[in-house]
């Protein structure tokens, strides 16, 4: 018989107040490489005003979190998800715990989906729009496995493996598309001398379904005036209009003395891709300072987030900016002082709706 506090674990809903709410995640240093804690917050675009949605030290689950590898918890469908593992287990590295749904009204509660499969470290989750189905990528006797689980049952809808997709290639940005319905993923890979001919010409994005049938190559992106072609690229999302927004690198072909020569530039293309629209971040320079820098586009496509990851040794706080997409009006909407690799350290976890 379940006792009533898990029953409770179980029973909770997602909290339901009206408009979008930018979702992010700050993990505090313990010691060595693991996390002491880690707290997801919501806050309103409009107002600024925000709230605890979720901490994990208040819980019997620790969200799993390895120093300067980060990997956010993911929000969909008006839920939140992480992998964690039972406080007081002993997690091996590499190794996994579960999958969890976290609520998201700040009363901490959370329920078991399903143990993570494969053999190595997860890398990131993602969710479909409805936060009825999650995903990660995995290996497992050598291959590289998408796993796809239904979120109710945790049964394991999907194993596709990816290894003739994929090659030397890794998955830089994966999810779905709005409606559901398909997957895309953007793979890179290093320079050609150090990898293969095939695998290079892999790097690109790409549409499929659930069952990894019916892959599609979208096209390349032209060069902004004065560029060279894209160096890389990868899909954010879609918005609901059936615009794709990519971050592209672009080099400059005359760079003028002290000007950097890569430009990281937002793109947003018409479903065909008859025209692109540059949409970058002006205001936000320092986020482009050689790290990588994640995004999360709002359910309603209105709002762009961006947060760079927070491994500077240097950084003394860390930013989280948004973009509104209808008017083109950019703030920072977080900024959190930090110790540099001491932390804390904020990153996105995506939107409520």
């Amino acid at each position: 018989m379940l006792s009533l506090a898990c029953a409770a674990l179980l029973a909770f809903t997602p909290a339901a107040e009206a408009g979008e709410k930018l979702v992010y995640a700050v993990v505090y240093k313990g010691s060595s490489y693991a996390a002491s804690k880690t707290e997801i917050l919501a806050i309103d675009p409009e107002t600024g005003e925000k709230r605890l949605a979720f901490e994990d030290e208040k819980t019997t689950i620790v969200l799993i979190q390895r120093l300067y590898v980060f990997h956010f918890p993911v929000a969909g469908g008006g839920k939140l998800f992480a992998h964690a593992f039972e406080r007081g287990q002993s997690l091996p590295f590499p190794g996994n715990g579960s999958l969890y749904e976290l609520s998201a009204d700040g009363a901490h509660l959370f329920r078991k989906i399903t143990p993570a499969l494969g053999a190595e470290s997860l890398g990131e989750l993602f969710v479909n729009p409805t936060g009825t189905r999650i995903g990660y990528i995995n290996r497992l006797n050598k291959k590289q496995y998408l796993f796809i689980h239904d979120v109710a049952t945790g049964g394991l809808l999907s194993q596709i493996d990816v290894s003739d997709k994929f090659l030397d290639c890794f998955a830089s940005s994966i999810g779905w598309l709005p409606h559901g319905e398909k997957l895309y993923f953007s793979l890179e890979t290093g320079d050609e001398h150090v990898t293969s001919k095939a695998s290079y010409a892999r790097v690109g994005t790409y549409l499929m379904d659930e069952r990894g049938r019916h892959l599609q190559k979208l096209p390349g992106l032209p060069a902004l005036a004065g560029f060279h072609p894209p160096e890389t690229s990868r899909l954010i999302g879609m918005t609901t209009a059936g615009e794709y927004v990519f971050e592209t690198m672009q080099s400059r072909k005359n760079p003028a003395r002290g000007q950097n020569r890569l430009h990281f530039a937002l793109l947003k293309a018409a479903s065909d891709f008859s025209h692109v629209d540059e949409i970058s971040f002006t205001t936000a320079a320092g986020l482009y300072s050689g790290i990588r820098v994640n995004y999360a586009l709002s359910p309603s496509g209105r709002f762009l987030s961006a947060a760079a990851l927070p491994v500077s040794s240097s950084a003394v706080s860390s930013e989280i900016w948004l973009k509104d997409l209808k008017t083109g009006a950019e703030r920072m909407i977080v900024s959190i002082p930090t110790a540099g690799l001491q932390g804390p350290f904020p990153g996105l976890v995506g939107w409520l709706d």
